[in-house]
């Protein structure tokens, strides 16, 4: 799969899937495809435009499952801001903190800033 191909194509639906799909679900789709569609296994047909189509596809299958089985990358792909050059430079890092740090449940903040509403001298002091 082409460069400009990779970025337009929808990973979920590459290994099969719903974008609601739990990890077991990627995990057992991604093998069941690699399995499937391993160029080494398709080599034995003696086709050659089969074999060209089974590299391409477990290429598509690998980066599908590279992307969604980390949950930063998935985060990322899912709101649609991961791209996959972002991986080779400082920036794919920076996305990565951010996603992680949009996906904590509960923010790290002091109990004091937690507060809501009118609160009291004496309740900030103490």
């Amino acid at each position: 799969m082409a460069a400009g191909e990779e970025k337009n194509s929808d990973f979920y639906a590459v290994l099969g899937l719903k974008k609601e799909c739990s990890q077991a679900e990627l995990r057992n789709a991604y093998k069941k495809l690699a399995l499937r569609w391993h160029p080494d296994r398709c080599s034995a047909s003696g086709n050659s435009k089969f074999e060209e189509e089974a590299k391409k596809r477990f290429q598509a299958i690998q980066g599908a499952y590279s992307v969604l089985s980390d949950a930063n990358k998935r985060f990322l792909y899912d709101v649609g801001a991961y791209h996959s050059d972002d991986d080779e430079s400082e920036m794919g890092d920076f996305l990565g903190e951010i996603a992680m740090m949009m996906s904590q449940n509960k923010p790290n903040v002091s109990p004091l800033f937690r507060l809501s509403g009118s609160v009291s001298m004496y309740a900030l002091i103490n």
